[in-house]
């Protein structure tokens, strides 16, 4: 059967896997898409969406351009669009792989119109986990992750008794400075830390995972999606990245899941429900050379990993805003206007001693406290 899909950030690494997949995959059909300013990449993606109808750019200027070069599609312009198309178009899901707090509403509001989320976006849970928790409990939706550690655990926890379980185990890569000692950490520059080991991805996620930062919203995202304590996920570095995610059971024997460090994997898993489905999928070669290497974790290194765990056990909007501070200074260093370790130290200094915290908010507040948190920033390095 068909199923109309609505992607959110369609011109980033996940959103042009999705389309790619979608190709090979033809039960699925594109019918909208958001972007924010690169219209040249849906420019040469035009040809792969053939059932396109509806387009939303951020960017007005770039909007307005595309809008009178393709008159065929209904194309949307502002700040807003994704919010828009999910509240106004039709569609059975959408595949939200919006980077930041962007992708929050546009998550929120899917489940509230009773759709299929398939959801890259972590800031989603980490910000606002209990609010989308709410709607699923009401039965409206279905919440679908697109993430490799995430489908990993689903694959292990339909295998086991959850009751035999003592710890999950989400892995990690360790970043592009995982082989950098503590003490040469002052040296680093921005390229340094865009050069992920394993992975080709965005920048915040890629200067996130160097971090620690996004493993720590992996855990989040963990503890809602499978109702787990957090104090019982562990995490244990993977050079190769085929090792996506791991159980111990109580009888300390383990789950490991191993395949490809290919997003295709967890975008197919999360579109067809569950369901494994053949695809151009990368392959894990074992008859090459193959070994399978770990290294404990080490939490002096990345400092913000324990920041974000301590963070979010404080509830409220107290993720709101670290998260926002995070995407925020980011932002300086990428600029270079700030070094890694200044990046280290601001994040960790504004989370914890100029907190915003509402104990029991709702989506405006949590949007409230996101700019509020911006700003700090901008008055802090200024």
């Amino acid at each position: 059967m068909i199923k109309e899909v609505l992607l959110l950030g369609a011109t980033g690494s996940i959103g042009t896997q999705t389309i790619s997949l979608c190709c090979e995959q033809r039960d699925f059909h594109i019918v909208g898409v958001s972007l924010s300013s690169r219209t040249e990449v849906l420019e040469e993606n035009l040809k792969y969406l053939p059932y396109l109808r509806e387009v939303g750019i951020v960017d007005i200027k770039k909007g307005e351009e595309f809008k009178k070069k393709h008159p065929q599609y209904r194309v949307l312009i502002g700040e807003d669009v994704s919010v828009r198309l999910v509240k106004e178009s039709n569609y059975d899901k959408v595949v939200n792989s919006l980077v930041g707090e962007s992708g929050f509403l546009p998550s929120l509001y899917t489940l509230r119109r009773n759709k299929d989320l398939c959801l890259a976006n972590k800031e989603s849970l980490v910000i606002g986990g209990f609010l989308l928790k709410e709607e699923l409990k009401k039965g409206n939706g279905r919440l679908f992750a697109i993430d490799s550690e995430h489908v990993a655990l689903a694959k292990l926890l339909s295998k086991v008794n959850r009751d035999e379980v003592d710890n999950m185990i989400i892995t990690a890569s360790g970043g592009s400075l995982r082989d950098y000692p503590k003490e040469e950490l002052y040296k680093v520059t921005v390229e340094d830390v865009l050069k992920h080991p394993t992975w080709n991805m965005g920048k915040r996620i890629t200067i996130d995972s160097a971090t620690m930062v996004n493993k720590g919203f992996e855990f989040i995202e963990a503890s809602y999606l499978y109702d787990w304590d957090i104090d019982n996920i562990k995490v244990l570095i993977n050079d190769e990245s085929i090792v996506h995610s791991a159980l111990l059971m109580k009888d300390n024997s383990y789950f490991f899941e191993v395949g490809p460090s290919d997003m295709k994997v967890p975008i197919s898993f999360a579109l067809n429900e569950g369901r494994r489905i053949k695809s151009s999928y990368k392959n894990v070669d074992f008859d090459c050379k193959c070994s399978i290497n770990f290294r404990k974790f080490d939490p002096e290194k990345y400092p913000l990993f324990s920041l974000v765990l301590k963070t979010f056990k404080k509830g409220g909007t107290s993720m709101a805003f670290l998260n926002a501070v995070d995407e925020e200074v980011i932002k300086y260093f990428v600029s270079k206007k700030i070094s890694y370790l200044d990046m280290i130290s601001i994040i960790n200094d504004l989370v914890e001693n100029k907190m915003i915290y509402i104990p029991s908010p709702d989506e405006e507040d949590i949007l409230r406290v996101d700019s509020k948190a911006r700003q700090l920033v901008k008055e802090y390095i200024k």
